[in-house]
């Protein structure tokens, strides 16, 4: 006869244990090598970018020089417009705005940005006559219109074109007085600043 099956007592179980949670902490030995390898290549970036040679900041007559430069070949671009199209005001409108855009990075280059770079209409004007260190205020009263005006305007309407001729002449002559005068970038007050 077969043996009584004795009755199941689940208090008799033993308790189930879950392995243990992974950590972060150390980290696997594959980890530490890709830090290494990170570390080792910023510090390279670094060593490449404090090995490679500081230009030199141009001197006042090769700043000179560019501006001439710069100008001439504004002046010969309108020179040479004009010769093909003797009617067409947009030539004169667009070398206005050219001439506009390089007397602002001319005054640039002498001042720090922030004193410049935010002056408009009388303000600027006024900065460009300072430049200029001529006693009849050209750039005030007589260019005044040409410079804050015309390049806003439409390219349909006649312009100057005599203006536009004292224009490019009085920044010539802007130039050529600037450069004896400022050595270092000053401030629109006259402090001296950075080179």
């Amino acid at each position: 006869m077969p043996e009584p099956i004795e009755a199941f007592d689940p208090s008799q179980l033993a308790d189930i244990y879950l392995p243990e949670a992974v950590t972060f902490w150390p980290p696997a030995p594959g980890w530490w090598l890709l830090l290494a390898l990170i570390i080792t290549v910023i510090i390279f970036i670094i060593y490449l970018i404090k090995r490679q040679p500081k230009k030199p900041l141009p001197t006042g007559k090769q700043l000179k020089s560019q501006a001439l430069q710069e100008l001439n070949s504004i002046k010969e671009y309108y020179q040479a417009q004009k010769n093909e199209s003797h009617t067409n005001h947009e030539i004169t409108h667009e070398t206005i705005k050219k001439l506009s855009v390089f007397l602002r990075r001319y005054a640039l280059s002498l001042y720090q940005r922030d004193s410049v770079a935010s002056l408009t209409n009388e303000q600027w004007l006024a900065l460009l006559d300072k430049i200029s260190d001529t006693t009849d205020k050209p750039f005030s009263h007589k260019f005044a219109i040409l410079i804050t005006q015309t390049p806003y305007q439409s390219a349909h309407k006649p312009v100057d074109t005599q203006l536009l001729s004292e224009l490019f002449s009085a920044s010539e002559e802007m130039i050529n007085k600037s450069f004896k005068e400022f050595k270092a970038k000053p401030s629109i007050q006259g402090n001296k600043t950075h080179v």
